[in-house]
């Protein structure tokens, strides 16, 4: 009994797209240095990540945009200067936070906000356009329980680049930019938001488009390119982090807490068949019918799918399963970053894999 309730709350994690958003570490000190606001964490493959990262706390509510600095290697913790705040407070000592690349949440903290407008996109949540009268657009897809903001960090090479530019919310993201929908059907009908955002581009004019999956959003557009009737004005695909095959990055997550990775595969199984999960409301889903491993991609459409074997959070390695099965795949590594922390810990290196890409891939 208490092994089947484990499977459950596991796969109702995945499920569930409300409640708080769980931090992952305590802060251990906060102090001031030389007119500086330090903060010093404990040491993990997170706290590790060179450069600036967003800080996260009270599921969100709270975000400052920090800098790891270095300090002696036997201190026993990682030490990160405040750059900007984000919110009115700071966290507290002792208080649980985490880490992600983000950088900020919203268009003027990149200072975008006179390049773009809200727009309403067809399904009734918004999107944020970046609209510089161009027929070549990049549509960005955020990834599981994030918000469009995810996707801003690289807006302004798209930008440079001629490219019009929009990033979506989705069904699930809390209202007012999405529909508040507390349960994700992990790709199987969230395709129909990209297929939306699509329509909504070409009336605008859009000829030429790229769709930029971040995480569980390079699975939703897989579903799009795989499901969809026309896919014939999507003239790129790139993917930051992504996660390819629920069942393997289950697995993974199964490992890291200790268990047989098999114990993975009973989650996915419970997905796919409980009857307990679908009298709490749930959807059964075959995951194995969405792993972009089994159905592929258009071998006609160029992908580069940026990663780093220190992910940590997806199974990364399926990247290179993906790559073997189709030949207009093109892998770029950012070593030792984290999980959608390749453009923090290496941003010229992954703007010039976009960059090479975009040339050779003639777009």
């Amino acid at each position: 009994m208490i092994v089947y309730l484990k499977v459950l709350i596991a796969a109702i994690r995945l499920l569930r797209m409300k409640g708080p958003l769980a931090g992952e570490f305590k802060i251990l000190a906060l102090y001031q240095s030389d007119g500086e606001t330090i903060l010093e964490l404990p040491i993990n493959s997170s706290t590790k990540s060179p450069g600036l990262s967003s800080l996260f706390w009270d599921s969100r509510r709270g975000h400052a945009l920090v800098e790891r600095i270095e300090v002696e290697k036997d201190q026993g913790f990682s030490s990160f200067k405040l750059v900007k705040l984000y919110t009115s407070n700071l966290p507290k000592v002792g208080q649980t936070v985490w880490l992600s690349g983000w950088l900020g949440h919203l268009p003027e903290h990149f200072g975008l906000e006179n390049q773009f407008e809200e727009v309403k996109l067809p399904n009734g949540t918004t999107g944020w356009l970046f609209d510089r009268g161009s027929a070549k657009w990049v549509i960005h897809v955020h990834g599981r329980r994030a918000e469009k903001g995810e996707t801003l960090r690289n807006v302004e090479q798209f930008s440079s680049l001629g490219f019009s530019q929009l990033t979506i919310s989705m069904a699930t993201d809390p209202k007012p930019h999405g529909l508040g929908i507390t349960k994700s059907q992990l790709g199987d009908s969230e395709w129909v938001e990209v297929e939306q955002a699509i329509s909504f581009a070409k009336a605008q004019g859009a000829k030429q488009i790229i769709l930029f999956g971040w995480s569980q959003g390079a699975l939703i557009i897989g579903s799009y390119l795989n499901r969809a009737k026309d896919v014939s004005n999507i003239s790129g695909v790139v993917f930051d982090s992504p996660l390819l095959d629920y069942r393997s990055t289950m697995r993974l997550h199964a490992k890291k807490q200790g268990f047989l990775e098999e114990a993975g595969d009973t989650v996915i199984e419970a997905i796919r068949s409980s009857k307990t999960l679908r009298a709490l409301g749930y959807r059964n889903t075959n995951t194995d019918d969405l792993s972009l491993l089994k159905t592929g991609l258009p071998m006609d459409i160029p992908l580069l799918a940026l990663y780093s074997s220190a992910d940590g959070y997806v199974a990364i390695d399926d990247v290179h399963i993906l790559a073997a099965s189709n030949k207009n795949v093109q892998l770029v590594e950012i070593s030792g970053a984290g999980h959608c922390r390749l453009y923090n810990h290496d941003t010229r290196g992954y703007q010039e894999a976009i960059a090479t890409w975009l040339k050779q891939s003639q777009i």
